[in-house]
């Protein structure tokens, strides 16, 4: 995730300031952003960046059935998204960074999706299987949804957030398009909502004990993961403004003297 971000930081931009939109074979700099631009446009990103998610998602899953407060941590995640949104607003207006505003992105999501399944497993009485039986219907809506509905011009805007900019085919959306309405990051409910309850669906199987499946790999050596896993959501808050900071800093004193670059 953080390596993918640096390739659009750099490619969208810090590239164009650095060498002009039309940057040809000025050196290594040059050439290595080129390279992030055409990985930010490559269908091999397209590919691995859904299987990334795939797993993300689905490990977010897996680990609200391991939590006892989705309701609390749902409701401080969503506090963290609004304030997240907020901020992406006033880079853009105030500092005029186009293009960042995030409206419904990956701490939204995630923030919903806690809270739906603090629903759900209230309404089930905390029956993990009864749980993961809803899970599988609402995998399965989503994909209905995804592969054979495609919403009308006329549906309202606030709708953005369950249906994705593009349907399967790649044709775009016929009420909205992302550039209006969350041009930064957007994460829809279609069809991402399936990865997230495919984690909830099958941890009952994985983790009906609540034990580790790879008890042979714990130890001391796990220690740095184990901390990143703990700290993961200021990780992921403060990742981009921490690049975009080091690049502004390097563009400032060696590519574009006295200039930041953005």
């Amino acid at each position: 995730m953080i390596l993918d971000h640096l390739t659009i930081l750099l490619a969208d931009f810090f590239a164009p300031s650095w060498y002009g939109y039309g940057y040809y074979s000025q050196g290594l700099g040059d050439a290595f952003c080129r390279a992030c631009y055409w990985w930010t446009l490559s269908d091999l990103r397209t590919v691995i960046h859904n299987i990334v998610l795939l797993l993300f998602f689905g490990i977010s899953g897996i680990s609200c059935t391991l939590s006892r407060s989705n309701r609390k941590r749902g409701a401080q995640l969503m506090i963290v998204a609004i304030l997240y949104s907020f901020c992406t607003l006033f880079a853009q207006e105030v500092m005029n960074i186009g293009g960042i505003l995030t409206v419904f992105g990956v701490l939204d999501f995630l923030a919903v999706c806690m809270l739906l399944y603090a629903l759900i497993s209230y309404a089930c009485k905390y029956d993990s299987y009864a749980i993961s039986r809803i899970a599988a219907g609402i995998i399965g809506i989503t994909l209905i949804l995804y592969f054979c509905y495609t919403p009308p011009r006329s549906t309202p805007k606030i709708f953005a957030v369950i249906f994705p900019p593009h349907d399967i085919r790649g044709n775009p959306s016929l009420f909205y398009k992302q550039a209006e309405f969350s041009p930064g990051d957007l994460f829809t409910l279609v069809p991402y909502a399936a990865y997230y309850f495919a984690g909830v669906a099958i941890a009952p199987i994985l983790y009906g004990r609540r034990r580790s499946l790879l008890p042979a790999l714990e130890g001391k050596w796990s220690a740095p993961m184990r901390f990143i896993g703990r700290h993961a959501l200021i990780i992921y808050v403060l990742h981009v403004a921490a690049m975009a900071l080091l690049l502004a800093a390097i563009s400032y004193l060696f590519i574009t003297p006295g200039s930041f670059g953005i």
